[in-house]
């Protein structure tokens, strides 16, 4: 447990380091594009829209919507995690304190779920999404929204479905050539 809280409390005391008025604002437009998912969703509607990126965007939709109902109605019940703006109350937050629970940050694994399907189809744009992926993540942490193990674990739950669902679309569409 003290190594889980050693991880959790290291990216906290970077930014308190760090904070300023520049980056709160920052960290706010990030956290404000990963809310509901909007960002990764137009980008998946794009990519649905595009004949190219089809199969991609299919796979995109599906790990979006199954990652963000097992995340949401799922694991964050069964895990009931309390988050650190909850814990410690008396920190003012610059944006609105969420009222769920912490663990996985779904906004992470949201970004993720998606911004790893782009890598597989096109690293041009795949890269620059694992970044924004990233900063939307960090974003979480700065605002004290999120413990660092939050946006770890959510990471992972994203990225685990993005490559399931775009290997069971990519994996067909090889065998069907075959």
């Amino acid at each position: 447990m003290s190594v889980i809280r050693a991880i959790d409390s290291f990216l906290p005391q970077v930014f308190a380091s760090i904070q300023n008025p520049f980056l709160d604002k920052m960290m706010m437009f990030l956290s404000f594009l990963g809310d509901g998912g909007i960002v990764w969703i137009l980008i998946t509607l794009a990519m649905l829209a595009s004949k190219k990126y089809r199969r991609a965007g299919i796979a995109s939709a599906i790990s979006l919507l199954l990652c963000f109902l097992a995340g949401n109605y799922v694991i964050k019940p069964l895990v009931g995690r309390v988050r650190p703006c909850n814990v410690y109350p008396l920190v003012d937050l610059i944006i609105k304190r969420p009222e769920d629970f912490s663990f996985p940050s779904m906004h992470t694994a949201t970004a993720f779920s998606v911004a790893i399907i782009i890598l597989c189809a096109n690293k041009k744009f795949g890269i620059p999404s694992v970044i924004l992926a990233t900063l939307i993540a960090l974003s979480r942490v700065y605002l004290l929204v999120h413990y660092t193990t939050d946006i770890i674990a959510g990471a992972l739950f994203g990225t685990a479905f993005a490559l399931f669902f775009y290997w069971l679309f990519f994996r067909r569409k090889r065998s069907e050539t075959t």
